[in-house]
């Protein structure tokens, strides 16, 4: 076969390749839009059926909830900057109606401590991990721990 032949089909098999990754990693991040999205809504729709406000639990720059936390400071309205996990919350016991917390219990020491917080302050938590089937779950530096049919695996 031709040399040039030989790497013209290398090189479209390796931007075929290039293509189908990105388009994945755009379909991983609509995912987690939506995956957020709807936590948000549930958690909206509870919160307001037991009239209670919600705790946007490692809010990032969202502003989903009645009192949003996070670890480092922020620029949200009704921000309390807390301790890292797995301090305990300076909130009531059942104060919230609902907690979000969407993409933290993968970075904490204690999955199970966090979860068991959360639970405390608040009647329901609507948790939202990365899926394992998208390859930055497993990729990105920051994870320690992969959520597979709901069981923890620790990666680092």
């Amino acid at each position: 076969m031709n040399p040039y032949r030989m790497g013209f089909f290398r090189l479209l098999v390796m931007g075929l390749i290039t293509l189908a990754s990105s388009f994945w990693v755009i379909i991983e991040k609509l995912y987690l839009i939506a995956e957020r999205r709807h936590s948000v809504k549930k958690a909206r729709i509870y919160a307001s059926f037991v009239c209670k406000p919600i705790l946007n639990y490692g809010c990032g720059d969202t502003d989903f909830g009645d009192v949003n936390v996070d670890i480092v400071p922020r620029s949200v309205s009704n921000f309390l900057l807390i301790e890292p996990s797995p301090a305990q919350l300076p909130f009531q016991s059942k104060h919230f109606g609902a907690v979000i917390c969407s993409h933290v219990k993968e970075h904490v020491p204690n999955p199970e401590a966090l979860e068991m917080e959360l639970e405390r302050v608040a009647d329901h938590v609507f948790m939202v991990v990365p899926s394992p089937i998208f390859i930055w779950t497993w990729l990105w530096p920051e994870h320690k721990w992969v959520f597979i049919n709901g069981k923890a695996v620790k990666l680092r």
